[in-house]
């Protein structure tokens, strides 16, 4: 199944239904600010589970989770300091993960002993929309296609690759290659653990 939604949409039809196929149990191919991601309920641990095996990724592999807003940010992750916060705030939504300490609403299952977790408030509108929907913040993990780490950007290629056995396909047009910088926050220094989009000049 595909959705098409328009690149800038934050409502509508289109929305409500891949919202209730996340709800449903659903893993879902969705655009972001780097290339296309699988991304499933939060809540959902069967979910999560699947998206594991589609990624055909060990257990090991970390995954982030996506929010509506960067208000989000203190329920889901564990004690942040105020100047981390500021930080959060001056530079979210934007083309950043932030490695922060797992809060209690964060499933084991995603952090095991890690007890840390990606986190993301990305530029890109339709998936912002798709958590303000669903109402809780969705499970991700990048989809790449090749040895050399390049992100998928065509929702034609997910469909064919893997639209048999996703939920649906949300199509918003060609993504961008590039990924998104990642910093580990819970050191400090914070540590730039990979350069992409994001300005790190302003960390």
């Amino acid at each position: 199944m595909r959705i098409e939604i328009d690149t800038w949409a934050s409502q509508g039809r289109e929305v409500h239904r891949a919202a209730e196929l996340l709800r449903e149990g659903g893993v879902l191919a969705i655009p972001t600010d780097s290339g296309y991601s699988l991304a499933c309920d939060l809540h959902s641990p069967k979910s999560i589970d699947k998206l594991y095996a589609l990624k055909q990724s060990p257990r090991s592999h970390p995954l982030s989770i996506l929010l509506a807003d960067v208000d989000d940010v203190g329920r889901y992750a564990g004690h942040i300091s105020t100047l981390t916060y500021r930080t959060l705030k001056r530079l979210l939504p934007g083309p950043y993960t932030f490695i922060l300490n797992a809060g209690r609403e964060i499933p084991k299952r995603m952090h095991k002993k890690r007890r840390t977790i990606g986190i993301r408030v990305p530029d890109a509108a339709i998936p912002r929309a798709l958590a303000l929907q669903l109402g809780r913040p969705l499970v991700t993990t990048s989809l790449r296609q090749d040895e050399e780490e390049r992100f998928v950007v065509d929702p034609n290629h997910i469909e064919r690759d893997l639209g048999h056995q996703l939920a649906a396909v949300v199509d918003g047009g060609l993504g961008l290659e590039r990924p998104t910088t990642v910093v580990d926050m819970t050191c400090t220094p914070y540590l730039i653990l990979r350069e992409g989009q994001g300005d790190v000049d302003v960390i």
